[in-house]
């Protein structure tokens, strides 16, 4: 399993109250990401170079959080839920965090550069905690958390829905998304990749 999971795991357990995160329509917008590749990662720089790195990678995800006026709903090792009442702030944000990530690489010594390679997958999902209750942890956490298991490093993909909310801002580029099987969850679910840099 990977970090993703465990944390969403831990979060359909603890069933936290989203609603103060939710916008007024009650809605609230969910991201996942961790490291990819962290337990590798881990072994190849041994536990006090990866505990620097892991440092660093969560003071990044929550300086860009408060940036973007999240809320940190759980966190484990390099695994992260963030809820956001704005589906175009929570995507924002993911796009703060890769720039971050691709320009400055803040994570690596010069000297170990090359061998570190951190690279962070992020996907996000739109849903609404205030209606549908107890089943938003079965139905809308587990997609969003499956998005973002599904993302390779440097990648950042979205549901369907959160592409509809924000598309007509014309803020955000994506590419033509493809139907994929979500473990856990029944049928094809469209996910598109957003293209940053354009």
């Amino acid at each position: 399993s990977t970090s993703i999971d465990r944390v969403a795991t831990a979060v359909q357990t603890e069933h936290p109250d989203l609603r103060r995160q939710a916008a007024p329509d009650g809605t609230v917008t969910l991201l996942f990401s961790d490291i990819e590749g962290s337990t590798p990662l881990n072994e190849q720089l041994g536990d006090s170079r990866w505990m620097e790195v892991l440092r660093a990678h969560n003071a990044l995800i929550r300086k860009h959080l408060k940036a973007h006026g999240g809320f940190e709903v759980k966190s484990m090792g390099d695994g992260f839920m963030l809820a956001f009442a704005s589906a175009r702030k929570a995507l924002a944000c993911a796009i703060a965090i890769q720039a971050e990530l691709g320009a400055s690489e803040p994570m690596q010594r010069p000297e170990t550069a090359a061998a570190t390679g951190v690279r962070v997958r992020i996907g996000l999902h739109t849903g609404e905690v205030v209606r549908e209750g107890d089943d938003f942890f079965g139905k809308d956490v587990n997609l969003a958390s499956r998005i973002g298991a599904l993302a390779g490093g440097g990648q950042i993909l979205v549901s369907s829905l959160l592409r509809d909310l924000v598309a007509a801002s014309g803020a955000f580029t994506f590419d033509e998304g493809r139907e994929v099987v979500l473990k856990g969850l029944a049928g094809t679910h469209r996910v598109y990749e957003v293209v940053v840099g354009t």
